[in-house]
């Protein structure tokens, strides 16, 4: 079946665990998709395990302005095979913070390049690729217990600057992530803790 099939029959089937309540749920908290059919993230899991990995249909599903299309993306795409200069195409379309971090989790983390990956969403300016960025910082960190010097030189960089902020949707993953880091037993964890206190976020 050519991959153009493939997204209209998956956006058929859709309307199989359509979830009107958590649709409207969604949409009254921010949650703006053009089209969102509520389907839980339990439901997409199983939906992609039907098709497998498949960079040509994740591609084409990453395309569609529907929040379903969007997490299938996440979960098809083989993680092995994403560049960063890929993945920084993706994370340039973010609409949401839902999938800021549902991109990270299901397949950000998992990319070969997802350090250097890193290294280019601090280096961004948009508010959700920041997003994107803190919280992948501290999924790697959750992974592999610490970074690189350049990618903490970065984090850091970064976090003195957005903890200035007031808009809370930046700075809950930002503390967080720092949080992890002066909870580790590396040399960062310092400065990390200096960074927290200086800006107030003495606990979190």
């Amino acid at each position: 079946m050519e991959t153009s099939e493939q997204v209209k029959q998956i956006k058929r089937s859709f309307r199989l665990y359509m979830n009107g309540v958590t649709s409207t749920s969604m949409r009254q908290k921010g949650l703006d998709y053009k089209i969102n059919w509520g389907v839980s993230q339990m439901d997409l899991r199983h939906m992609a395990e039907q098709y497998g990995k498949d960079k040509a249909l994740a591609a084409a599903l990453w395309q569609e302005n529907i929040r379903e299309c969007k997490i299938l993306a996440t979960l098809i795409m083989p993680a092995a095979d994403f560049t960063a200069s890929e993945a920084m195409e993706w994370a340039a379309t973010l609409s949401t913070v839902e999938m800021a971090e549902t991109a990270v989790f299901n397949l950000f983390q998992h990319m070969t390049e997802a350090e250097q990956f890193s290294l280019m969403l601090l280096a961004n300016e948009d508010k959700l690729v920041r997003i994107c960025a803190y919280n992948l910082v501290c999924r790697l960190l959750k992974r592999n217990n610490e970074c690189t010097p350049q990618l903490y030189a970065a984090l850091f960089k970064k976090a003195a600057i957005d903890l200035k902020s007031a808009d809370r949707q930046l700075l809950h993953p930002l503390v967080k992530c720092l949080d992890y880091v002066s909870s580790t037993d590396t040399e960062q964890a310092k400065e990390a803790t200096q960074l927290l206190k200086e800006a107030g976020f003495g606990a979190f």
